[in-house]
């Protein structure tokens, strides 16, 4: 099959490096129908919104406002010079934060027609340890503010319920599901993490989302997919679409391990893989 990488970066989000043409010329070299890029949304709209975000070194973690414009210019152009060759689609992937949806749509309005589909994320927590990038390692001692790492988990999956259910963000795909185990901080009470991951999951479910499988964590300390095959094993049974994302942030990260994972997911029973065009979902088959 043709594989498609719904999730990549590139050097405008200032902590990823090469071009936006050189992920497509990869996604061309490894036969990709579709390549996806989905750059990190701005931080610096939130500026005088959230003070606390000073706290984090966020203009590392996005483009800045002025690069929107020629982002997409640059996917514009790109997407009829390699026509022939590879399918590009334009994303974002959009960081949630509480009460501050008015904010973003203010400066989303103006791209969100261009886009084919968006990636629903949480990056930073505002809970007991103050505002947190989890999963920076520059913040690892944050962890130690937590009597046990459940309590982030609990946190996160929190912030990822407020996304789903916000009825102002907008989003198509629901990112690397539990991120907080990056740095192979696990989960101590299993059971009771789990009761909220379900509890997360149906609400994918109830909102018709897709959850990307997320193969970055393979190149990560904790050396496993995001979400993990616990969690896979019950988006299957919960019929929740899927799709692939390498979440590169080198050129030759593109696709990184999606036939070793395809198999484990075609093993669990998936048949079909979500795609996406103008913000309207298909499927395609496995």
């Amino acid at each position: 099959m043709q594989y498609e990488d719904w999730h990549t970066h590139n050097a405008l989000c200032r902590h990823a490096i090469g071009s936006v043409e050189d992920y497509i010329l990869k996604g061309i070299q490894l036969n990709l129908n579709v390549i996806g890029s989905s750059d990190h949304f701005p931080y610096e709209y939130l500026s005088s919104e959230i003070p606390s975000l000073g706290d984090i070194p966020y203009e590392e973690y996005a483009m800045p406002l002025y690069d929107l414009d020629s982002f997409i210019l640059q996917l514009e152009n790109l997407r009829e010079k390699y026509a022939d060759q590879i399918h590009v689609r334009f994303a974002f992937e959009i960081d949630y934060f509480k009460h501050q949806d008015y904010i973003l749509n203010k400066y989303l309005k103006k791209y969100i027609d261009k886009l084919d589909y968006i990636l629903g994320s949480v990056h930073v927590l505002f809970g007991k340890a103050g505002t947190f990038a989890f999963d920076d390692g520059r913040f690892l001692n944050k962890y130690k503010e937590y009597e046990v790492n459940d309590e982030i988990y609990l946190e996160f999956y929190n912030s990822l319920q407020e996304m789903i259910k916000s009825p102002t963000f907008e989003l198509d795909i629901v990112t690397h599901f539990d991120l907080p185990k990056k740095f192979d901080k696990r989960v101590v009470d299993k059971d009771k993490v789990m009761e909220k991951v379900i509890e997360t999951l149906e609400l994918v479910k109830k909102h018709d989302l897709t959850v990307e499988i997320n193969t970055s964590g393979l190149r990560k300390k904790v050396k496993e997919q995001y979400p993990s095959i616990d969690i896979i094993h019950t988006i299957y049974d919960l019929d929740i679409p899927i799709l692939l994302g390498s979440d590169a942030h080198k050129p030759e990260e593109v696709g990184y391990e999606f036939q070793s994972i395809t198999k484990m997911l075609k093993n669990i029973g998936f048949t079909q893989f979500a795609h996406y065009k103008k913000r309207s979902r298909s499927f395609i088959d496995i």
